[in-house]
């Protein structure tokens, strides 16, 4: 049965060194969470941690309303999935899968069982004799899945579980991994340093920088919606340009001033004073442009420096008077009419698309 997962306080030092900082998050049952960071951001030791490899310095992590702080890794009912999937070379696809199960003592019926409805479910009963050796890395991957899966584990771990396989295979198993996930209800615990992945395949996602979690959202509020300048530039393509205030409304809404003049109007996080400065971002995908003679309500002009055609996509590279060129990702369409290089244009966004930051607020 699948259980909750609850981080309370979590710290870990290592001497002088925070690996993870004063975490706290839950994880409901049979959600698929995902902790997403760069390389040493913590993600992989707070995963440790979890599985019992490691102890905390302080804080408590809890298994629905137990704390298992205590408890070894071999009796917290965990099923763990490596970076170097750990498969035995001597033993064959079933008796790999068959291993956990034979180690808790499961009757030779319950694993035949088990293991073949395991099988069923990652597409290998044709391979069932067959040696690691004799797999693919994706059939390896899928034969490490199925045995963590086996043992019905309270909560399934995964450390970079892609990393070391080719892109077309990797996208194939996202959506594979996934898909079980969804068909076995288990509460998962995923760690990526991949944007992608995390984006498909997750419930939530807790973006972690420094040992601290920077924002915990869905995908989508994630990606649309960062919380801080970290996130913003971290998660997908993003313009951040340095802006002055000029004005906050009583609604939030602020007015400010973008590097060669432009004003637009966005929303941040409570009032700020007038000519302040801030950092502004902007999704390429949330810019539309216009000619010239358009309104300018809610938009701003630049000149067209660079146009990348690819394809279904129009990258367009525009000089708005500030250090930073700005990206505009347009739709490619069949007979649509190409801008010119040189051209002077009217940069039109939507007040909701438009973030604003502490300026050098950045992790």
């Amino acid at each position: 049965m699948t259980t909750s997962v609850t981080i309370n306080s979590v710290t870990k030092r290592f001497g002088d060194t925070t690996a993870v900082n004063n975490v706290n998050f839950e994880i409901a049952k049979g959600e698929f969470f995902t902790l997403l960071g760069s390389s040493g951001c913590g993600k992989t030791t707070l995963l440790r941690m979890i599985a019992g490899f490691m102890r905390q310095t302080s804080g408590n992590i809890s298994f629905g309303d137990r704390i298992i702080d205590d408890v070894p890794p071999h009796q917290r009912n965990t099923g763990m999935v490596f970076q170097n999937y750990a498969i035995f070379p001597h033993l064959t696809v079933f008796d790999n899968i068959a291993y956990g199960l034979r180690a808790r003592r499961r009757s030779a019926a319950d694993i035949e069982k088990e293991v073949r409805r395991m099988l069923d479910l990652v597409r290998l009963g044709h391979l069932a004799h067959r040696r690691p050796r004799e797999l693919s890395g994706g059939q390896q991957q899928r034969v490490v899945l199925a045995r963590a899966m086996v043992i019905q584990p309270d909560v399934l771990l995964m450390d970079e579980p892609l990393s070391n396989l080719d892109t077309e295979m990797r996208v194939h198993l996202r959506s594979e991994i996934r898909s079980l996930q969804r068909q076995i209800g288990i509460t998962t615990i995923y760690v990526t340093h991949d944007q992608e992945e995390a984006l498909l395949m997750s419930d939530r996602i807790a973006v972690m920088s420094g040992g601290q979690i920077e924002q915990i959202d869905t995908p989508h509020r994630t990606y649309s919606e960062p919380q801080t300048l970290f996130v913003a530039g971290f998660i997908g393509e993003n313009n951040l340009l340095p802006a002055s205030i000029i004005a906050t409304d009583a609604d939030g809404t602020t007015l400010i001033e973008l590097p060669g003049g432009g004003r637009i109007k966005g929303t941040g996080f409570g009032n700020r004073q007038a000519g302040s400065s801030c950092t502004v971002s902007i999704r390429p995908q949330d810019i539309d442009i216009s000619p010239i003679d358009g309104s300018l309500v809610d938009a701003f002009q630049g000149t067209l420096f660079d146009l990348q055609f690819l394809g279904g996509a129009l990258k367009l590279i525009f000089d708005i008077g500030a250090e930073r060129l700005l990206t505009v990702s347009l739709q490619g369409r069949r007979g649509m009419e190409m801008p010119i290089i040189g051209g002077r244009y009217l940069l039109n966004v939507s007040r909701q698309a438009v973030r604003i930051f502490e300026q050098g607020a950045q992790s």
